[in-house]
């Protein structure tokens, strides 16, 4: 009888650890596909971030696009205003060795049916801000409205 008891125990024992182990590895395989993006957005008083955790693209360019369509999708707290008008339409990405990035809008970005509260200077510093921090290697950034540029002073 007591044989029995310690049989059974060390197989639920063992079976307790390989389902720990298994949950483990599920976990650590399943969060290596996701990567965490910091968004910042205006609030009442100045701006703060929201952590957002996106699937890992295959490349750089597809990474920016994804953060890029998370900032137009705007934020999740009702304290927080929005960078981008929301029928803004992204066209185009191209990184430039690793570096210097070019990205073209819709001119929904600064012409919009919807009243923005942020100036179109700190909208377009805010965005630069927001690709500076999650993407580190970024050294140059231009931004553009149907192809023509946005200059850094536009109001």
């Amino acid at each position: 009888m007591n044989l029995k008891f310690e049989k059974r125990t060390l197989i639920l024992i063992s079976i307790m650890i390989f389902l720990l182990i298994f949950s483990m590895t599920i976990y650590f395989v399943a969060d290596n596909n996701l990567v965490r993006r910091v968004l910042f957005f205006p609030d009442r008083n100045n701006f703060s971030g929201e952590m957002r955790r996106v699937p890992r693209q295959e490349s750089p360019e597809e990474n920016i696009e994804l953060f890029i369509n998370e900032l137009i999708l705007g934020p999740y707290s009702i304290d927080h205003l929005r960078v981008i008008p929301e029928n803004t339409r992204l066209y185009s990405i191209l990184l430039r060795n690793r570096s210097s990035l070019y990205i073209d809008f819709s001119a929904d970005l600064i012409v919009s049916e919807h009243e923005l509260s942020i100036i179109h200077s700190d909208m377009l510093e805010l965005i630069r801000k927001n690709l500076k921090y999650n993407f580190p290697i970024l050294e140059e950034i231009t931004l553009s409205v149907d192809g023509q540029t946005l200059k850094r002073g536009l109001n």
